[in-house]
Parts: C-alpha cells; sequence; structure tokens
C-alpha cells in the first residue's frame, strides 16, 4: 500500500507492506496528476515499513519510472535496514541525474529539509 502526501513540488511516498499491482493501480494516477503540475519534482520515497514488492508490481514501477524520471530533481531514500539502502541505491539507474541520498529512517526531518531547500513549492 502507498501513501502520498503533495507539498508544491515535494511529494512524500510511503511504501507499506508488499506492493503488489493493484497498488500500483491506485497510486500511478495520483502521481502522473502531480507530475503533470510540475516540470521538476523532488520525491521522498519511505521503506521503512516496507516488505517487498511482487514482480508484476516491479514492472508497474519501472514504467512508471521511466516516463517521469527525467522530472525527478532530487531523491530521498528513507529506510531502517540495509537490503533497503541497497535497493533505493539501484534506483540510481532511472534517476541517474537527480541529486540522490539516502537517510536513516530517524533521519526524516533531515531528509525534508533537505528536500525544501531551494525548492520551487508554487504551482506553475
Amino acid at each position: 500500500m502507498f501513501e502520498v502526501i503533495e507539498s508544491g513540488n515535494i511529494v512524500h511516498i510511503k511504501a507499506n507492506g508488499k506492493l503488489i499491482h493493484e497498488d500500483y493501480e491506485q497510486v500511478i494516477p495520483k502521481l502522473g496528476a502531480i507530475f503533470e503540475k510540475y516540470d521538476k519534482v523532488r520525491v521522498c520515497f519511505e521503506m521503512t515499513d516496507f516488505h517487498g514488492i511482487s514482480p508484476r508490481a516491479v514492472w508497474d514501477d519501472l514504467k512508471f519510472d521511466v516516463k517521469h524520471g527525467k522530472q525527478v530533481e532530487r531523491l530521498a531514500g528513507i529506510g531502517n535496514t540495509a537490503w533497503k539502502k541497497w535497493l533505493m541505491g539501484m534506483g540510481r539507474i532511472v534517476f541517474h541525474h537527480a541529486e540522490y541520498r539516502y537517510f536513516d529512517a530517524s533521519d526524516i526531518d533531515e531528509a525534508m529539509d533537505w528536500l525544501k531547500e531551494g525548492a520551487e513549492n508554487a504551482r506553475p
């Protein structure tokens, strides 16, 4: 399941449990609408309660990321285990042009401050 919190051109996505195709069917329209509003988007992807992803959901994620990846200006990965840090690091393949930082779950305030630094936060 996903929770999406939009604040200007900053979007905070919380991934909870095991993600499946149906989760992406619900979240992709929401995220697509946010990405349509802005040339550049800053993303906080929080995986503290994340337990895995189904193969079909991986494909859903990859399709969205490839389509909108160039719009991501900054990406903050939030996690609480080494494997989540590794998984978030794999996102650099698609988001290679974005500034990327990984933060421990205890440093979420620091991550959000980093995303807000110099953000436009105004609707076009």
